[in-house]
């Protein structure tokens, strides 16, 4: 999987790349063929709005989450990409 890290309006300190980076890795357990992930991370206000955009061969997969801490948004942003990724999973093996 290819990782592609955007920090937009600030720059973000290294420890907060590597913790978006090694989440969005976990997303591998739930669909093994994902070829390209794009963290988006922007600070406007007092607000983290993180955007996660998945790529699986012939679907393209994207989750928002804004919160007022960094973590939770990647949290929340990771784990709805999650969702997405097992319903699809769940989708293609019921028309199996």
């Amino acid at each position: 999987m290819v990782i592609e890290f955007t920090a937009r309006h600030f720059h973000a300190p290294d420890n907060i790349r590597v913790y978006a980076e090694s989440e969005v890795e976990r997303l591998n357990k739930f669909n093994d063929r994902i070829t390209n992930c794009q963290i988006i991370l922007e600070h406007s206000h007092n607000d983290y709005m993180v955007e996660i955009n998945v790529s699986i061969p012939r679907n393209k997969f994207n989750a928002k989450a804004s919160t007022d801490n960094m973590t939770k948004s990647i949290d929340l942003a990771v784990n709805k990409t999650a969702n997405q990724l097992k319903k699809h999973m769940e989708i293609i093996q019921s028309h199996h």
